[in-house]
């Protein structure tokens, strides 16, 4: 696999999750461009959900996401009403594919397989087209993770031809001998692998970041109660109101740490509660990266454009991971989700506060290091608990994890790239019921009370 681009990282997806939303969602895209062209009269589609796909997917709206994608649902501009386009698919009894109204009943036409067997990867999802009767085509996706399907294809060109690096140290190793940092390197790679020159990049990041700006901005004001059968209530807005009251008592932790978290739960909250989201990496962790930028930006007042070159650098942690491990809870756990989402914030910050390429590595190692076995046990298969107050806690991780890196200039013993293979043994060892499955940890315990 080549090395992702830093698009391939901040996706702009909806929310809860990005495996079991924007990648069930992209699946239903693909089979409805696959069979676009086919005359669809006296047809049916039959979706079958698997695995971890089947067990959390309720919660996780995936059965709501591939229909709105085989309707053809556009992310960018409708992904917020998807609930509503939902309602509207199912009380009319049809998909619509280039004229054709196929009935679609989710009651009928979705089935929910629970088992892993016969599974190449837990999160997948089969589709069949049935005309007359007669299963007339099919199809398998994998979604793994960041909204991502396997051996997905995208529109833009890809340069075979351009050198690959098959992990960070050689990244660094390739960026000493050219005289470049992060940011150029990021830059330069985008360039010759996937024709994006600079300008366009940052003007798809700007546009990212706008959105991660909006999510906080909106979670500090929402109060009520999320989806599902939780009842959740909304902690942020209310959080924010006591921190702002009690400014002048406030005697616990520093502003920063505190800001930082509530923020970052700030945005988890929007992604439980189905908005627009940007994988960082994914959206289940979409909340770590835009706090700890907040937070560093209105404490030093950098200018957007040194926030955009931030980012890059977060962008380039995620993409080694992507490509030497997994970012799917259901393949490693929360450790390739939160875990990462703070690695990359550390990076990010590290950086903003003239780290050294040897120091955004060591802060990026330390951030996953601490997050190793970390469990995805979502209570009642919902992105609520415990996800989104380990928003909270990874992003004040990420600032510690970058502080100790700043404080140091030795050489340490563990790299990320080691960081990163131990992640996926780990993940390899872990039962199944830790993984995105609701069938374990703190999930089990509240199917017991």
């Amino acid at each position: 696999m080549i090395l992702p681009s830093v698009l391939d990282v901040f996706k702009i997806g909806i929310g809860p999750s990005s495996s079991h939303t924007l990648g069930a969602l992209k699946s239903g895209l693909f089979f409805r461009n696959r069979i676009s062209g086919c005359d669809l009269t006296n047809s049916s589609v039959e979706v079958e959900l698997c695995g971890s796909f089947a067990l959390t997917g309720r919660g996780h709206l995936t059965d709501i996401a591939v229909v709105c994608g085989l309707n053809g649902l556009d992310v960018e501009k409708d992904g917020e009403r998807f609930l509503e386009i939902y309602k509207t698919i199912t009380d009319r009894g049809y998909i619509d594919i280039n004229g054709f109204k196929i009935p679609f009943n989710p009651d009928k036409n979705i089935i929910w397989n629970k088992s892993f067997k016969n599974l190449s990867h837990p999160n997948t999802v089969r589709y069949r087209l049935i005309k007359n009767g007669t299963v007339i085509d099919k199809q398998e996706y994998h979604s793994i993770g960041g909204g991502m399907l396997e051996k997905e294809t995208t529109n833009r060109n890809i340069n075979e031809k351009a050198c690959d690096f098959k992990d960070l140290n050689e990244i660094i190793a390739f960026c000493k001998k050219n005289g470049m940092d992060f940011v150029k390197f990021s830059d330069f790679f985008e360039e010759e692998t996937y024709f994006n020159n600079k300008e366009s990049i940052n003007e798809q990041l700007k546009k990212r970041r706008k959105i991660m700006k909006q999510r906080i901005e909106k979670g500090l004001k929402t109060k009520g109660t999320l989806p599902g059968v939780l009842k959740l209530q909304r902690r942020a807005a209310k959080m924010f109101d006591e921190y702002v009251k009690n400014l002048r008592l406030w005697r616990m932790l520093s502003e920063e740490v505190t800001l930082t978290s509530i923020y970052a739960i700030a945005v988890a909250e929007e992604n439980a509660d189905g908005a627009l989201i940007v994988t960082s990496p994914t959206s289940g962790s979409s909340g770590v990266l835009p706090a700890v930028l907040r937070t560093i930006q209105e404490k030093y007042r950098f200018g957007d454009d040194k926030i955009i070159d931030a980012m890059k650098v977060a962008g380039l942690i995620g993409s080694v991971v992507i490509k030497n491990g997994s970012i799917a809870g259901a393949k490693v756990g929360c450790q390739g989700e939160i875990g990462v989402a703070c690695s990359m914030a550390a990076a990010s910050a590290c950086y903003l506060m003239d780290g050294t390429m040897e120091q955004i590595e060591f802060a990026a190692e330390i951030g996953l290091e601490h997050h190793l076995g970390l469990t995805c046990d979502p209570v009642a298969g919902l992105v609520q608990i415990p996800c989104i107050e380990r928003n909270g806690a990874a992003a004040v991780s990420a600032l510690n994890a970058a502080n100790l890196a700043l404080l140091s200039r030795a050489k340490h013993q563990i790299s990320f790239d080691n960081a990163v293979k131990t992640m996926m043994e780990i993940g390899k060892d872990m039962n199944k019921k830790y993984k995105e499955t609701s069938l374990g940890g703190l999930a089990s315990i509240y199917k017991s009370r």
